[in-house]
């Protein structure tokens, strides 16, 4: 057989050469993700947490979405606030996950604060409610002059808005009513939002399907040591409760209850920072959670106390919900009031963030200060996976 000349070569030459230049067109034009966040070559459902170039966005709009709405509880008085926070919402999240936007408020809104929020987030559905005058008012078992006689009290002991009427409505409507609300029916999923709060980082994956496809029920940002002295009772009542409905809250049954228990038996204090919040709207729908709410209702410390609803939410996670089920947003930079959670440089988490550094009169690096709770939930989330992994050799 006569051998190939030099000159034959040429054209296979050629070809491979374009074969291989089309390969590597291919693979450095596919959605590959960022370093930043988990290390996955290949995405394209937007239910993982990882880090995407604004162009694969924009390229691969998502296409699916859950049955989810932003939540945000505001009054008209707040509109700078919210169109400031709306503006930095959408640019870091929803204008490329384009989620509708339920607002609500125990007053009827202005047309000058809707014609705001439309200017702030031009492209975003929007809905406008009314809270119902019975979830905004004393019910038929307090006694209002006794709950005024506690709220001078409180005031006068400087107990943090514990003189403030509205913010024990509100604590008391947010444990116990949004999620009834007639404009949420059709969602089974909210993220709260609050006038002022701030986001530092691009977040390029959907937060709910990640919920969803993880089976996770409750998400947070920030954790930290609730004030004493606004809640003298809540424990005891938690407590009085779950013996009533003969829960088991040990750690065998995988109960998240004994992570907010000190060594005395107590309620250590820690609780998810309600004011960020992603979550199921069933499992404040659920029958169990409305027995609880309503047995803590029917005491009056709501107005009595200063019951928040940060504490009324963690607790009742703690009897309903395993650690499984909890996620810390650890990814997520955010910003309410002066605390600020930004991921490390050193958990390698975070997309794009334009985080403050340390602390400053503005900005206070919660993960580092007093009050966070933020060691104490690593560790239990360390204890709960090495029980786990315990059971599993037990039956392997």
């Amino acid at each position: 057989m006569r051998p190939f000349s030099p000159f034959s070569r040429k054209p296979l030459l050629l070809l491979g050469f374009i074969s291989v230049f089309i390969f590597l067109y291919n693979v450095a034009s596919h959605p590959r993700v960022e370093k930043t966040m988990q290390p996955t070559a290949y995405y394209n459902d937007y239910d993982e947490a990882v880090c995407l170039p604004d162009r694969v966005l924009k390229k691969q709009p998502p296409h699916q979405k859950a049955k989810a709405a932003i939540v945000i509880l505001v009054r008209n008085s707040e509109q700078v606030a919210i169109a400031e926070t709306l503006e930095n919402f959408q640019d870091k999240f929803n204008n490329n996950f384009d989620y509708p936007y339920v607002f609500l408020n125990e007053q009827e809104f202005t047309t000058e604060f809707k014609d705001a929020m439309h200017q702030a987030a031009p492209n975003a559905s929007m809905s406008f409610g009314l809270v119902s005058v019975e979830h905004w008012s004393y019910p038929s078992w307090v006694n209002q002059t006794y709950a005024q006689e506690c709220r001078e009290r409180m005031d006068a002991e400087n107990v943090f808005y514990g003189g403030l009427e509205s913010y024990h409505h509100m604590c008391r409507y947010q444990s116990g009513f949004f999620f009834n609300h007639p404009l949420l029916e059709n969602y089974d999923w909210y993220w709260r939002v609050e006038p002022g709060v701030r986001f530092y980082c691009d977040i390029t994956y959907d937060p709910f399907l990640y919920m969803q496809k993880y089976n996770k029920q409750y998400g947070f940002v920030v954790t930290l040591l609730e004030l004493r002295e606004t809640i003298p009772t809540l424990w005891k009542t938690v407590k009085e409760y779950a013996r009533s409905r003969r829960l088991d809250l040990s750690e065998k049954k995988s109960s998240l209850f004994p992570y907010f228990e000190d060594d005395n038996g107590d309620y250590n204090l820690c609780h998810f920072w309600s004011n960020f919040e992603i979550a199921s709207l069933n499992l404040w729908r659920s029958p169990s959670y409305r027995d609880f709410f309503n047995y803590l209702d029917q005491t009056g410390n709501f107005f009595y106390e200063r019951w928040g609803d940060a504490p009324v939410h963690s607790l009742a996670a703690g009897l309903f919900l395993s650690t499984d089920e909890i996620h810390y947003f650890e990814d997520f930079g955010y910003q309410h009031d002066k605390y600020r959670h930004c991921p490390s440089k050193e958990s390698g988490l975070g997309c794009r963030c334009e985080c403050p550094e340390g602390t400053t009169d503005e900005s206070i690096d919660h993960d580092q200060h007093y009050d966070t709770c933020l060691p104490k939930w690593r560790d239990w989330v360390k204890k709960s996976n090495a029980r786990k992994k315990g059971w599993r050799n037990v039956w392997a």
